[in-house]
Order: C-alpha cells, then structure tokens, then sequence
C-alpha cells in the first residue's frame, strides 16, 4: 500500500533515504525536512495541495516511476529548498500553480520522461533559482502563465525533446542555456523583467517563435553559434536586426555567426529582401569591426596599417552599388542615373555648340564629289593646292551625327562601339560647359570601367554573396 499522509502536522523530519514504497502521497502536509536520497517509488510522489516544508526535500538520485507532483506546495529552505539531482521520473513533474521555493530548485541531471511544468511556479532564490543543468525531459518545459523566477534559470546542456516554453513570465535575472537542445520550438512571447541576461551560447532549437517586444526586457543577449531551423514570429527585419543587436559585446566585439544564421533560415523561409538586408547590416558591422582592430591592434604598422585602416572605406562604393553583391540590381539604377546626368550635360553642350569633331579633316560624301565643279579651275597655286588635296583624298563620310543619348552610352560602355565618343568631345575653350563636360566624360569613362569590372565579378562569383 502507498504512504500516505494528508494534511497532517509533524515537528519530526521524516527519513526515508534507500526506502522502496508503492507511492507517497503527503498532500497538505506541513514538515521540517524530508530526506528521501535514493528512494524507490513505484508510483506516483505528491508534495501538493498545500504540501509546506521548512527545511531541505531531498530526494537525490530518487527514482519515481510515476508523477512527480509538487503542485501548490512550500518549499520555505533559503540556501536548496528542493534537492533533486539526478533524479529518474517516469512521468511529468509538476511544479505549478501556488508553488513556491524560497531557495533553489536544483533538478541537475534529472531524467523526466514527461513534461516539467512549472506554469505559475514562483521559484525566489537569488543565485539559481531553478537549475535544470544537463536535465532529459521527454516532453515539453512549461515556464509560463505568471511564471517567476528572481534568480537564474539554468539549462545548460539540457535535452528536450518537446517545447521550450517561456511565455508571461518574470524573470529578474537571467537565462542560462549554453549548450541546450531542443527538439520542437522554443517560445520566448511577454517576457518581463529588469536587465535580463540571457545566455544561449551553441544552443540548438528546432523553431524560434517570439514576437515583437518580446526581448525588450534583455539586458545581454549571447547568440554565438545559436541555431534553430525556423522562425516564427511578426517581428519585422529591423525588429530582428535589433534583436541581433542585443549580442553582449564584452564577449566579442562582432560576431558574425548570428548574422548568418539568420540570413540561412529566412532563405529557407523564402524572405529574399529581408536576407540581403541582414547580410548587408553584416557587412557594415564587419567593416567597422576591422577598422576598430586596425587602429587598436597591433596592425598599426607601415604599408599593412594602411591597407587595414583603408579597406573598410574601399567596401562603401561595393555596398552602394551592389549590397555587397546580395543586390545586384541596385547597379542598374546607379547606371541610369549616371546616364541620366551624362545625357542632360551632353546636350547642354550640344544646345551652346561647345562639342567639336575630333578629327580636322572632314571626309567628302559621294554627294559632295558628285556636286564638285568639273569646269577648269583658274590656274591658282593655292586653289591648285587645295583641289590636288581633295582629289587625293578617298571618299569616306561626314562628320557622325551627334547624338547626346549615344554619346552618354559610348562614354560608360568601354568600348567606344558607338563612334560618338571617336567623333565627338566637348571643346575645353568655347565656353564654361564645354570645360566641365571635358571633365565630366573622364569620370563617366572610370565609372564604367568600375562598374562594369565589379559587376561581372558578382556575376561570376569572384566577389559577393560569401555568407
């Protein structure tokens, strides 16, 4: 038959340390200590319904093949109020509703084939308030509902097969979960408190499912080699990228880890835009990253310095341009705008005639042979000169028609395949816009190579996109 003692008072600790019991029911009951290290229960373990204890519940290296139920129950020891290391439990533990501990729940290396439920649990210990360190739990871990813990959560290198739950819930002090697995989703929805930390350093969960607001109370956030598989959640890309901003940077200045992580599953997820605008920020946080390690570093240094200090600000033409190469087609409307302003200040020059023909010599047109005078010329030397010239010459063409489109193209596009720029330039000495557009053609002329080198490395994969 099983223990049982209901709503009863006892001035004794009651000893039950390498006792085998059916079950053990001490519902309402009202105790000093109990030391129950290494007890067998064959069935269920109730420490509920205003179960109140005022010193340590010890059942370390206990085995409970059924439920451990701890359900509105006192745990009133300051220092370990409820000792349960390496406990075995065949069932769910249950730690909700009015529970209480004032000191701290330590269920390091328990194996719980259920649930862990503490929904509502207030657990009031200043150092680690519920330590689930290296913890199996065969279901979900409900800390939710009202849900308060004053000192840490601790589940380092914790097992969960289920969900990882943390909704409603108040904490003061921190998360601590290096190393955790969790198998379905980990929740993190209306958390509150004062300069959270949490820690979840090479943590590993299925699906990320918060919302926005939800990390506002954070003080620190630890996200090196923290993985999940998907997100779920509103919160928009500069939501996330604040989120990402969080990372404590005592730890590292800048990790780009977490950056990429992101930018793979919202790939996966089919967000596009919101991937380029991850790696970008990554970029820029890379670039001022290597700036800041330049200048304080030991690169400060002859000709090595001065790449290091110089390369960040060589990126910014690549980052305007391309995104770094996530978003190539942003060139197109920098070719257009540097088109746009070509062609306007080409035909400004054109309207004032300060564009000139390259060559001196004009070619004759068949037309104009055709219209030469064949009646004898006065026997001039110079007229003699001057016909000799032009019989000599082989027919050719006129002067190219000028086109201000063409000629703005012919100067980006490096290969002078359209002629104008053969034929045609602005005169650097009939006028003010003649002078200007003498300049300007060199640094339409430098944009294009620039441009056109860049862009066929992002399109062969020489440069860009190495996430």
């Amino acid at each position: 038959m099983p223990l049982g003692l209901i709503h009863c008072t006892l001035e004794e600790d009651i000893m039950l340390r390498d006792c085998t019991l059916p079950g053990l029911y001490l519902t309402g009951t009202h105790l000093p200590k109990l030391n129950a290290q290494r007890l067998q229960c064959n069935g269920p373990l109730h420490l509920s319904g205003g179960f109140q204890a005022t010193g340590l519940v010890d059942m370390s290296v206990a085995t409970i093949i059924g439920q451990l139920d701890c359900d509105d129950g006192k745990f009133l020891a300051k220092d370990k109020a409820l000792e349960c290391d390496a406990i075995t439990v065949g069932a769910s533990v249950f730690l909700r509703g009015k529970f209480e501990a004032q000191g701290e729940v330590n269920l390091h290396g328990a194996k719980i084939d259920g649930q862990l439920d503490c929904t509502g649990g207030r657990f009031l210990a200043k150092d680690k308030a519920l330590n689930c360190e290296t913890i199996s739990v065969g279901a979900d871990v409900l800390l939710s509902e009202e849900f308060e813990a004053r000192g840490r959560i601790v589940l380092f290198r914790a097992v969960i097969t289920g969900n990882l739950q943390i909704s409603g819930a108040t904490l003061t002090t921190g998360l601590v979960a290096q190393g955790m697995r969790v198998r379905a989703g980990f929740f993190w929805r209306n958390v509150t408190g004062d300069g959270i930390e949490v820690d979840l350093i090479d943590a590993h969960v299925g699906t990320l499912i918060d919302s926005p607001g939800s990390w506002t109370s954070v003080k620190r956030l630890r996200l090196s080699s923290f993985r999940y598989d998907r997100i779920e959640s509103k919160m928009d890309v500069q939501e996330r990228l604040d989120w990402l901003a969080k990372h404590d940077a005592t730890v590292c200045p800048f990790t780009p880890q977490p950056y990429v992580q992101l930018a793979n599953v919202l790939r996966r997820q089919g967000m596009i835009s919101a991937v380029n605008t991850v790696m970008i920020k990554r970029k820029d946080l890379q670039r001022d990253a290597d700036m800041e390690q330049a200048v304080q570093g030991n690169e400060w240094w002859g000709l090595f310095a001065l790449v290091m200090l110089l390369r960040p600000f060589l990126s910014l033409p690549f980052k305007w341009m391309f995104g770094y190469g996530h978003q190539p087609a942003r060139v197109l409307l920098w070719i257009a705008a540097i088109l746009g302003i070509t062609f306007w200040f080409a035909q400004k020059i054109h309207i004032h005639g300060q564009f000139a023909p390259t060559s001196s010599v004009v070619l004759p047109s068949q037309d104009w042979l055709d219209s030469f005078p064949t009646d004898p010329v006065p026997d001039s030397p110079l007229w003699r000169l001057q016909l000799d010239a032009w019989a000599q010459t082989t027919s050719g063409r006129d002067y190219t028609s000028f086109s201000a489109f063409l000629y703005a193209l012919d100067l980006f596009i490096p290969l002078d395949a359209l002629g104008q720029e053969k034929n045609w330039a602005p005169s650097t000495e009939r006028g003010w816009w003649g002078d200007w557009g003498h300049r300007l053609r060199w640094l339409v002329q430098m944009a294009g190579w620039v441009i056109t080198a860049i862009g066929a490395a992002v399109v062969t994969g020489l440069i860009g996109r190495r996430d």
